[in-house]
């Protein structure tokens, strides 16, 4: 297991150096259409972009429910159309809180997602997730977010 935890990292890190992606700053919220890095439905969530970096998404579910993303897209066209898309690598870390003990939560993710800009400074995306979950037992789940970003 330990192993695994590392590989990914390792990978996520030397990922981040030769990623593709749109040079734009943005922020934005999403909403969760079905699951969310706590293996539950429901949730919203903040997404932080800023050039080539990793896009960061932080996310709420209950009081007790907590997660976070780092997900860097392998593949995003740099194209000025209407419409784009992107594929990426990433991971999540969750805590749930209940009965005064709390769960953790640790995984990867495939994220790949559409994404419309009707402005310039806008950005309207759904995204799906398939995702391995490492941590407290080995499973899967399904993550699939809808949102926008403002770019700057």
């Amino acid at each position: 297991m330990k192993r695994i935890f590392i590989l990914t990292c390792l990978l996520l890190v030397l990922l981040a150096g030769t990623a593709i992606a749109r040079d734009t700053n943005g922020i934005g919220f999403y909403g969760n259409l079905l699951g969310n890095g706590t293996g539950a439905n429901g949730g919203v969530g903040l997404t932080l972009r800023s050039g080539s970096f990793p896009v960061i998404g932080l996310e709420w579910n209950s009081p007790s429910k907590f997660s976070g993303s780092l997900d860097v897209w392998v593949v995003n066209p740099q194209t000025e159309d209407l419409l784009s898309y992107y594929i990426g690598l990433g991971g999540y870390a969750a805590t749930t809180s209940a009965n005064s003990s709390t769960t953790f939560n640790f995984g990867g993710r495939v994220p790949f997602g559409l994404q419309l800009f009707p402005v310039d400074q806008l950005e309207i995306f759904i995204e799906a997730s398939p995702m391995i979950i490492f941590v407290p037992t080995i499973d899967w789940a399904v993550s699939v977010r809808l949102g926008f970003r403002i770019l700057f």
